[in-house]
């Protein structure tokens, strides 16, 4: 278990340093990258509450993070048109370059954690780790 631990900790690692470099040309937070890509990625939620069950992070750190986005004009919050109490996340023009460079870091990820791996053992990773997600959410 303790091989898991350090395995995903290089990973993270891996996957900061990489989004150092976006985060820093663009003086973004970490919070605020994750969320842009997260809304770029899965345009049907796009409320906190869904950035919230998704990602797991915390309603007061998203609620932070989207204030920041918005004074920034990077996203936009509409109102529901049947639920006024609910508030829809926009990405606006100004996101795109940095959207764009972060699906590159997420290319560049992929490609150095899955360098000299075939795609069946790749198919293979992907089952397992479904897998493993399933059993986790089980075990709550």
């Amino acid at each position: 278990m303790s091989d898991i631990v350090a395995m995903l900790y290089e990973i993270k690692k891996l996957y900061g340093r990489l989004c150092k470099e976006v985060m820093d040309k663009y003086s973004l937070s970490r919070s605020e990258l994750d969320i842009l890509l997260f809304l770029y990625n899965n345009p049907d939620l796009n409320t906190a509450k869904d950035i919230v069950e998704k990602r797991g992070i915390i309603k007061s750190q998203v609620s932070m993070t989207l204030e920041s986005l918005i004074k920034k004009e990077y996203v936009c919050a509409l109102r529901d048109d049947h639920d006024k109490r609910i508030y829809h996340i926009h990405l606006l023009e100004a996101s795109h370059p940095i959207i764009k460079d972060g699906l590159k870091i997420r290319e560049t990820f992929n490609n150095v954690l899955f360098k000299n791996i075939s795609n069946n053992d790749i198919d293979v990773f992907n089952y397992v780790m479904k897998s493993i997600y399933e059993n986790a959410k089980e075990g709550k």
